[in-house]
């Protein structure tokens, strides 16, 4: 009887710590996603006009609306910044997404990229897949378009791969340029 009962405590005591463990990390891959998002919104209300990029070569997309891992912001009186979703490769690097200000001229891509993700790929956070739409806005010429920001993000590609150290989270939002 003695057997039973410490055997069901121990189960229950497991259970609630992988729990806390899920918990925890949930939260912690949550703050990092809004602080990327935040990051992502100031940039994009500030602008006066969002282009869809090409990223393989930086030039501009067969369609401005069509959903891209590169834009390219227009400010008033500053260069251009660039935004750029990077995909995860394998064990060795995390999925991000970067920002770079850069004068380069269409059919370039900048090389002063940063990252506003942590980049350690055990307690760093990585963002794959990530997507930037341009939609016009339907007030018509002078009303400022759209972008819509979709993006995944979970712990490190490196982190422990327990179930209860696994956590995944999705941010979507619309965000209007007000730089107009």
């Amino acid at each position: 009887l003695l057997s039973i009962t410490i055997g069901s405590f121990l189960v229950f005591l497991t259970s609630v710590l992988k729990g806390t463990n899920q918990a925890n990390i949930t939260a912690e891959v949550k703050q990092h996603g809004q602080v990327v998002l935040d990051t992502l919104e100031s940039q994009i209300r500030n602008a006066t006009d969002a282009v869809c990029l090409n990223p393989a070569n930086g030039s501009l997309c067969a369609s401005p609306t069509q959903s891209t891992t590169y834009i390219k912001l227009l400010r008033v009186n500053s260069d251009p910044l660039h935004i750029r979703c990077v995909p995860f490769s394998g064990t060795t690097q995390n999925g991000r997404i970067e920002i770079a200000v850069s004068a380069v001229v269409l059919g370039t891509i900048p090389s002063n990229f940063t990252s506003i993700t942590s980049q350690d790929t055990v307690s760093g956070v990585s963002i794959d897949p990530c997507t930037f739409t341009i939609v016009p806005s339907s007030g018509g010429v002078s009303a400022p378009p759209i972008v819509a920001v979709n993006f995944t993000i979970s712990q490190g590609v490196a982190a422990a791969s327990r179930s209860d150290f696994l956590a995944s989270v999705d941010f979507q939002t619309t965000i209007s340029l007000r730089g107009y």
